[in-house]
């Protein structure tokens, strides 16, 4: 591809850039419409001040003035928004916004559960707070429940916070589940973080020791019910529980709903002392083995390895961006970081303990490598985790040198693509020189750097590269984003909410703000769990979330180990559909795309990717992702995501990422389980099963018994039926 004879923007003086081009229509539109103007009152001028400074405007300066604009609007969103908060956190963000620093409107607030973790909380309170007998005990009649309360969630926090520690000894307890610490809840609803799973379990379980698992297991078998579990429940795949059976959830509704609180996350304190359910501690130091609870969150775990009287632990050495997410939810369904050497979350396993089929603690070591390479990915088939062993490495430190480059030179368009398929406003003027020493730049990055990760934000011109090496030299390392960035990031949260759910958003079609560090802000050394969680409060944004892992293939180009033509391939054709369906702009979220390696996790999509991972995902704000077609918009993408070929014509084995949506989309017309099932998991299924049956023979269950008590009807479908 020759981009030599394309248009320069640089040559062009009267060239506006694509993005400021946005942006001055969008104040074009604000002052020729009334209703807009007076809805976003100050809009106009904020825009013209981020177009004048070329994007480099003060982001607290921003933050503020947008958040200005809504509370001076007569559209209630901003009240209704900051009614969410509890009275410490409305003054300070009053203060705020009213002309204060951030640092001292916030200087004494202490950073509380994220609004997204509230609201969870608040669903299962809705329910029907009850106790029940164990299983042990004779059966009682559903009218013969104890009803604690109605919808009582003060008497719901009292319950929970009635022992002073969490570790109940089970032999002078009196039989029931409220004497075990498990707090009970009938018919509450759930649904999952993306709104897009609903049901009503019957019983929502919060066991805070592996004797209250035991007997929620128990109480399971004795009446044929079945369990699943779920944590933060980020999963947009229907894997949760089923109306009418029984539900556990690893966060303790009280930690969720205490407010002051000095984290992040609920589930955790530092002043408090953890259950055994989310408790961390070292398997064996020596090795840098550590034992979590299923309940532990990336935040409690980044904090324990970022300091031990002052000094740093240990790293793992890959994870997820998020830090609200616990550790049973992201090993089940097999989640990942990024960096070409780095497998999965699963494949760090070296120890799993569960409660079986029928109510009794089990243990599969890390000598039983046959075992653990399908009980380390199983999405809780095998029965309840209650304990994970995880493998940690020494601590290193992340020397960060974040780039917004030109989104032609940060991934070029791969071979044989045509110029006129690529939109206008991402056309640059590049020499064949230029456009190898972009290719080169893109691969070597890929290949080499310890963490490899590119953003692209819909409608903009530029990429956000996000790929850095480590170090272990700990010389001049701080703290990641620090508490001002963190409660930056969580004003600029709360810009988001107002924005997605204010009613003017969808007439303007105004897109994330893009607010991540770039050159100008320098290299940062941090410690390497910093640099994995970047970006903190990501919880109070809800998004949809479609996501493949494509394998990497071999180059027939004796001087080049990998052909990334088809990643390069994905990477345009998604950017390419995301303007052909501008009119109703589906795609509101960026396009992310992350290089990693295999696994050998038996159910792992990346297993048997000899050379590699790509794992690309296109996301969207979840409030509007009904209206703008966002279905039919992920349709579209993985029809293109799903046609790629190595280089002997043979279709790639492309897989969705379990947690993310796929199960309602489909693959040539049919739904994509389909394909799953008899095609791209067709041995791995049966392998899977096989191991099952033999971890099952040793403890004394069989595959029936795992199905009728753990398993859904989607995991009826793809691994039973």
């Amino acid at each position: 591809m020759d981009f030599s004879n394309m248009q320069s923007r640089a040559a062009e003086d009267s060239y506006v850039p694509p993005i400021e081009d946005r942006l001055h229509n969008i104040i074009g539109t604000i002052n020729d419409d009334e209703e807009v103007e007076k809805a976003l009152p100050g809009l106009a001028g904020l825009l013209e001040s981020y177009v004048e400074s070329k994007g480099s405007i003060d982001q607290e300066d921003f933050a503020r003035r947008l958040l200005l604009v809504f509370k001076e609007s007569p559209d209630q969103t901003y009240e209704n928004t900051l009614n969410n908060y509890d009275p410490d956190e409305r003054k300070a963000l009053q203060n705020f916004v009213g002309g204060m620093s951030l640092k001292e409107a916030t200087i004494e607030l202490p950073l509380g559960p994220t609004l997204g973790a509230r609201q969870e909380a608040q669903d299962i309170l809705l329910g029907d707070v009850v106790d029940l007998p164990l299983a042990t005990e004779p059966s009682l009649e559903d009218d013969d429940e104890v009803h604690i309360q109605t919808n009582g969630h003060d008497q719901a926090l009292a319950i929970n916070k009635k022992e002073e520690s969490h570790f109940v000894d089970t032999k002078m307890a009196e039989p029931s589940f409220q004497s075990l610490n498990v707090s009970v809840y009938k018919n509450a609803k759930f649904q999952n973080w993306g709104l897009n799973v609903e049901n009503v379990p019957k019983y929502t379980f919060v066991p805070r020791t592996v004797a209250g698992v035991v007997e929620i297991v128990k109480y399971a078998k004795m009446h044929n019910m079945s369990v699943r579990v779920s944590g933060y429940r980020h999963s947009w795949s229907p894997s949760f529980s089923t109306s009418g059976q029984i539900l556990i959830s690893t966060l303790g509704i009280d930690l969720a709903t205490r407010l002051p609180n000095f984290t992040a996350l609920p589930g955790f304190s530092p002043g408090d002392e953890p259950h055994d359910l989310n408790h961390i501690e070292w398997a064996d130091e020596t090795r840098f083995q550590v034992r979590v609870g299923c309940g532990v969150t990336n935040e409690q775990l980044r904090r324990w390895c970022n300091n031990k009287e002052g000094k740093p632990r240990a790293t793992l050495p890959l994870n997820v961006i998020m830090v609200e997410i616990t550790y049973g939810g992201s090993n089940a369904p097999i989640c990942h970081g990024a960096g070409i050497k780095q497998q999965t979350l699963s494949d760090l396993v070296r120890k799993i303990e569960y409660v079986d089929a029928n109510g009794i603690p089990r243990v599969i070591n890390e000598q039983d490598k046959l075992f653990l390479s399908a009980a380390s990915g199983c999405f809780g088939l095998i029965g309840v985790v209650t304990h994970l062993t995880l493998q940690l490495e020494p601590m290193s430190y992340a020397i960060l040198r974040p780039l917004k480059v030109d989104v032609i030179r940060a991934i070029p368009p791969p071979p044989g693509m045509k110029l006129e398929d690529i939109p206008p406003m991402l056309r640059i003027k590049l020499s064949p020189k230029e456009l190898a020493d972009a290719q080169a730049d893109f691969e070597r990055r890929a290949l080499n750097d310890y963490y490899a990760e590119w953003f692209w934000f819909p409608y903009h011109d530029k990429v956000w590269i996000n790929t850095w090496e480590n170090t272990d030299d700990p010389k001049g390392a701080e703290s990641y984003p620090g508490r001002w960035g963190k409660i930056l990031q969580f004003v600029e949260t709360i810009s988001m909410q107002v924005l997605q759910n204010t009613l003017i958003y969808r007439k303007l079609g105004i897109f994330a703000m893009n607010s991540l560090p770039g050159a100008k802000d320098g290299p940062m050394k941090t410690y390497l769990p910093d640099a994995l969680h970047f970006r903190r409060c990501i919880q109070n944004v809800r998004v949809r979330d479609v996501e493949v892992e494509m394998p990497l293939e071999a180059s027939k180009d004796p001087k080049k180990k990998i052909d990334f033509t088809n990643v390069q391939r994905a990477w345009w054709d998604a950017i390419i559909l995301t303007y052909a369906n501008s009119k109703k702009a589906p795609m509101r979220m960026p396009l992310e795309m992350r290089i990693m390696g295999n696994s050998h996790v038996v159910m792992a999509p990346q297993r048997g990717n000899t050379y590699g991972t790509c794992a690309i995902e296109v996301l969207t704000l979840q409030a509007h992702a009904d209206q703008f077609g966002w279905s039919e918009f992920a349709q579209q993408i993985i029809n293109k995501w799903m046609t790629y070929r190595n280089a002997q014509g043979q279709l790639l084995k492309t897989r969705p990422h379990w947690a993310k949506e796929w199960h309602d989309y489909k693959v040539n017309g049919k739904p994509w389980i389909q394909k799953l099932k008899n095609e791209d998991y067709k041995k791995e299924i049966e392998e899977f099963k096989v191991i099952l049956g033999q971890i099952g023979e040793r403890d004394h269950w069989t595959l029936k018994d795992i199905q009728q008590r753990f398993s859904n009807e989607m995991y009826d479908r793809l691994i039973y039926d």
